[in-house]
């Protein structure tokens, strides 16, 4: 896999650059906010996205974005296009801190983030950056279900660790049910 790459800009345009790297030009996919201009020397940590039919490079100026670009693509449902998005209207520690602050406004006006990818994005991503606990009260969900599990004894950590899972559509008692399933596993 290709990790970083440094060259000079042959072509440029927003969210594409092709760096010519020894020989070899290379198209690098990037945030919109990173502008380079052709002829320009670059220095890029790279993310390889590999698909059945598809290679991708996706280019960064710092690891700390490489970082959490990746971060982000482990959340079912967020993509590299998704993940570039927030990075181009957001910094790496924006974001982070808006995983903190279980911030759903902010992922939620995101293009292409809707309330539950924000959601997903918050309870899964919470533990990994290790900032406390999730503030489910502000991810909107669904405040009867986690009334009803608490007061069963589960605990807030236990809940959000499957509360993406359990389908917000269905009456209260089906989602109950679906819960208490995923938390028994």
């Amino acid at each position: 896999m290709i990790g970083y790459l440094e060259g000079q800009v042959k072509y440029a345009r927003t969210g594409k650059i092709i760096l010519y790297t020894n020989g070899i030009g290379f198209t690098v996919q990037l945030p919109s906010n990173l502008v380079f201009l052709e002829g320009q020397k670059v220095t890029l940590y790279i993310h390889t996205h590999l698909r059945e039919d598809d290679l991708s490079l996706y280019g960064f100026q710092s690891p700390a974005d490489l970082d959490i670009f990746e971060l982000l693509l482990t959340v079912s449902g967020v993509g590299p296009k998704i993940a570039l998005a927030m990075l181009a209207s957001s910094t790496e520690e924006k974001i982070k801190s808006a995983i903190s602050e279980s911030n759903l406004a902010f992922f939620s006006s995101i293009s292409g983030v809707g309330k539950k990818t924000a959601q997903k994005i918050i309870l899964d991503l919470k533990s990994k950056i290790g900032k406390g606990d999730v503030n489910m009260a502000s991810l909107e969900g669904n405040s009867e279900l986690i009334d009803s599990l608490v007061s069963l004894g589960f605990q807030k950590g236990e809940i959000s660790s499957i509360y993406s899972q359990v389908d917000s559509s269905l009456p209260l008692g089906p989602q109950i049910k679906s819960a208490l399933k995923l938390l028994r596993k």
